[in-house]
């Protein structure tokens, strides 16, 4: 009997690469060294400067990931892949960020949003054999340049099903909203840069507080 050694998760190398946001996903109350606090993961899809496919030994696009505390305090000193100011900005291309108080603004304004991206690659110190691969800086897409496409096939964690036990203890799959088919995502043709603004832009504001908890909406006279 072979006993499985779990998943291989590949990892893109340090480099620069065209990027496109796939993914938002919620990660509340995330244990950290500092207590439960609520993250937010973005994901990227990244190809080679030329438009190239960047694929894995598996033939799977590489993805890069960042994994910041859901702040959009402008007073943050982390690096860029901890700051989700920095992120939101860098996507933007420098402009300020509109106010965000909810993931699903967040969502609006990151998802289809292609970069540049500049890529870290350094060892983990308490693994033998693996890496932390990070963001650290994101630049504008020059006029030009191919814009990475979603996957074939590709859904997001929130519609992902999720396996828990059910009646007599068989496994059951179970969805975070109610039954609707899957996003998935089919091959785009190709597009270049320069690209159309996200449908959600609202009035620039300062951000100043996290989005965790929302600010309740003002009375109407």
């Amino acid at each position: 009997m072979d006993i499985s050694q779990g998943k291989v998760f590949f990892k893109a190398d340090a480099g620069t690469y065209l990027s496109t946001v796939i993914d938002v996903v919620d990660k509340p109350n995330a244990p950290t060294k500092f207590g439960l606090k609520n993250k937010v993961l973005i994901v990227w899809v990244v190809t080679h400067l030329n438009g190239a496919p960047y694929l894995d030994p598996e033939g799977q696009p590489y993805q890069v990931s960042a994994y910041p505390t859901a702040s959009m305090s402008e007073k943050s000193s982390q690096p860029l892949f901890r700051n989700l100011y920095k992120i939101v900005t860098g996507v933007l291309n420098g402009q300020q960020p509109p106010l965000i108080t909810s993931s699903q603004q967040l969502e609006q304004v990151l998802l289809g949003r292609s970069n540049v991206l500049m890529v870290t690659k350094e060892p983990n110190p308490e693994k033998a054999g693996d890496f932390y691969v990070n963001p650290v800086g994101i630049l504008p897409m020059q006029a030009g340049m191919p814009i990475p496409q979603v996957p074939a096939g590709f859904v997001r964690q929130k519609d992902k099903p999720k396996t828990q036990a059910g009646p007599q203890g068989r496994p059951v799959q179970t969805y975070a909203a109610p039954p609707q088919q899957p996003q998935k995502f089919a091959p785009q043709p190709p597009q270049y840069a320069p690209q159309q603004p996200p449908p959600f832009a609202p009035a620039p504001q300062p951000n100043n507080v996290s989005f965790a908890t929302a600010p309740p909406a003002p009375e109407a006279f």
